[in-house]
Parts: C-alpha cells; structure tokens; sequence
C-alpha cells in the first residue's frame, strides 16, 4: 500500500447510505486522488414495497446498484458484509469486524451514521453507528484483539471519524462542484428512487440550502471527532 496516497472508509448500513450521507464529499475526496473504500453492512433485502420482490432477488439487484453508484463516485472498491437488513445490532463481533478492516485499509479519514441522531427510525443506522465508533477504539489501541498483533495485523487510528445524519455538525464541506456526481450516483439505486417523489429536488435543495450558510454553492455537513 502507498503509504503517500491519502485514504477514506466509508461504513453505512444499507446500499445508498453512502450516497446519502456524504456522496459530495466522498466524490470530491477520489477527484482529488484519495484511495476511497466502501463497506455495507446489509444486503438491503427488506428495502422494497414492491409484492412481487423477494429478499433474494432484491439482494442481489441493490448490490449491482452500489457497484454503480460507487463507480460513478470514483470509489476503489465496495465491500459488502451481506447481513439482513433490520438485524444489525452493535455486538461484540460487528465492532470486532469492522475493527478488522480498519487496521487492514488503514483509512486516514473515516465515515459513518451518526448513532445518537434524534428519532431515527432504522434500527441498522444506529447499530453501523455505534459499531464503527466502538471499533475505531479497538482498531487504535494494542491491548484490544491482542492476537492481531500477533499475526502482524498492527493498530491503526484515523485521524478524523465524520458522522452523516449528524444532530449538531460542526463541519461543513464544499461540494459545489460535486452535486451531480452524487445525484448521478443515487439516481443507480432504482429500487430505492425510482418512485420516490422529489427525492432529487429534495436532496438539491438541502445541500444549497447548507452551502448558502456558509457561502458555498452547496455543502454536506458532519459531526467530527477526533480520534
């Protein structure tokens, strides 16, 4: 790995979190040469009112959608942990794994679902949440999973966790340059967006919105933690 070229991991729960959460940036990030690696946690087999869909059939087609949409993004690559949708739960054994791959993708900058967002539905988001902040602990100090150590398989700490979704961010983006890439990118989740309503208008409106706050064009907005 070169250790010259800057690293993003981005861990959302389901297909298209990653878009949602931080499409602008994480386009910006690979324009301007970052290593950008995705990792979901579901297979999104629950995400469809369609009768017709069956959870397999539905798996299989929001993993193709990703793979496009990550594409359009410039993402090196997606990793898909293939859990059922709505089963997550912040365990000692998701921490552990996503632990795991941080060490081994050693990202500079990590993102996620921020866990304590006011009423949030999904129970997945919170759990991917959770999960990743504990593990960030576990990935960066040597007395957890001591055995890694052992194999080779050193600590690694990110210098900064930004969380998506986030009550009280504290800071901001500049995606101006950015927004279609990550319409483009959304618009591949047809399960999810094909007839959704005003999505695309929604989504515009809310990064413009952000940006005109702090004179940008359009902006996306975390909550950073040091780690």
């Amino acid at each position: 790995m070169n250790d010259e070229t800057k690293r993003a991991l981005v861990i959302g729960a389901h297909p298209d979190d990653n878009e949602f959460g931080a499409g602008g940036t994480i386009a910006k990030l690979a324009a301007q040469g970052w290593e950008v690696t995705f990792i979901i946690a579901t297979n999104g087999n629950k995400g469809s009112h369609d009768p017709d869909m069956s959870s397999f059939r539905l798996s299989e087609i929001r993993e193709q959608e990703q793979r496009a949409a990550a594409e359009i993004l410039g993402v090196r690559r997606v990793i898909f942990l293939r859990n059922n949708d709505g089963e997550l739960e912040p365990t000692p054994a998701l921490r552990a794994e996503f632990a795991l791959y941080i060490r081994h993708f050693k990202p500079h900058v990590l993102f996620t679902h921020d866990p304590w967002k006011h009423y949030m539905l999904h129970p997945d988001h919170r759990a991917v949440g959770f999960a990743v902040i504990e593990g960030v602990v576990s990935a960066r100090d040597h007395l957890f999973m001591p055995g890694l150590g052992q194999i080779g398989i050193g600590v690694w700490r990110p210098e900064s966790l930004y969380l998506w979704g986030a009550e009280q961010p504290d800071h901001v983006e500049d995606v101006s340059a950015y927004v279609d890439l990550k319409i483009a990118a959304l618009r591949e989740h047809h399960t999810q967006l094909d007839r959704a309503q005003g999505w695309e208008e929604r989504v515009r409106q809310r990064m413009a919105e952000l940006g005109q706050e702090h004179g940008f064009a359009a902006a996306e907005s975390f909550k950073k933690l040091p780690v």
